[in-house]
């Protein structure tokens, strides 16, 4: 399956990350990250995050050890 990249930010006057939202999901490469960027920029969203996702299933097991 294809990589694909994701860009998160918050929306103006928000400080708590948890809620980010997700801005775009259809981006590949570094023009289209600084479009979605500028667009969301003037739109009063700020603090900008990548995550790349791969299509594998998550572990849970692995990720929740005690």
């Amino acid at each position: 399956m294809k990589r694909e990249i994701l860009i998160y930010g918050l929306p103006k006057h928000e400080t708590r990350d948890y809620m980010e939202e997700l801005l775009a999901t259809d981006v590949t490469c570094a023009a289209d990250i600084a479009r979605v960027k500028a667009a969301a920029s003037a739109a009063g969203y700020h603090s900008f995050r990548l995550a790349y996702f791969n299509g594998e299933k998550p572990n849970f097991a692995r990720a929740v050890r005690v």
